[in-house]
């Protein structure tokens, strides 16, 4: 069984008060750790299912900040360094960003959603952020290479950053980071692991040649 399938198996075998518990003392070990953190804003957090497993968004009424599948091994720290670089702290709610967010997933992976409309507020460097916008612009259905991609923000020398910026991303999906893979044609990395990157990317590629939405 692959860890893509203990993934999903383990969502469907988690009761729902036990996944909201697992977000919760996720958020509260982020507090513990930056005690003394003085953040004067608070920002939404909330988990949902997918195909690929219980996934997590975080943001405002404004735009969207954080979507990822839940890890255990991850989750603290991508929380953390989302409160850190907006200097605000999460908490479960709803919020507009994270509604949106949910709904386009959902329409997503019925394959009725191509593109998204839901504002991302990506934050980062300004190379991180060049990296991330021109990522929204690799179609459907379609790939890069991460050697393609720097030349694409005019750093062709610069294809082991753009990767690691790549990894980086904190809006999985919705800035494609899984369409971009090695030159060779090769899958390369993905921080959500590679079989939810070989899923995504058959996924997309049945749905341009007319096959159903996600089991």
């Amino acid at each position: 069984m692959s860890e893509l399938d203990d993934a999903t198996r383990d969502a469907a075998g988690t009761s729902r008060n036990d996944k909201e518990n697992m977000v919760a003392e996720a958020l509260a070990a982020t507090r513990r750790i930056q005690k003394d953190m003085d953040f004067p804003l608070t920002l939404q957090a909330d988990w949902f299912e997918t195909p690929l497993g219980t996934a997590l968004a975080a943001g405002g009424n404004d735009c969207l900040h954080l979507l990822c599948f839940i890890e255990k091994a991850s989750l603290v720290r991508k929380m953390a360094l989302v409160q850190k670089n907006l200097k605000a702290w999460l908490e479960l709610g709803k919020s507009d960003s994270v509604e949106s967010a949910k709904r386009e997933l959902s329409e997503y992976f019925d394959g009725t959603r191509r593109t998204f409309e839901t504002p991302a507020g990506l934050n980062g460097t300004v190379f991180q952020r060049r990296v991330w916008d021109e990522l929204r612009t690799v179609p459907y259905g379609e790939t890069i290479s991460y050697s393609g991609l720097a030349v694409a923000i005019g750093k062709p020398a610069a294809f082991r950053a753009v990767a690691q910026a790549n990894a980086q991303n904190p809006v999985a999906i919705i800035v494609p980071c899984h369409r971009v893979i090695n030159a060779d044609g090769s899958l390369g990395g993905y921080s959500a692991g590679v079989e939810r990157k070989q899923w995504l990317l058959d996924f997309e590629k049945r749905i341009l040649e007319g096959g159903g939405k996600a089991g």
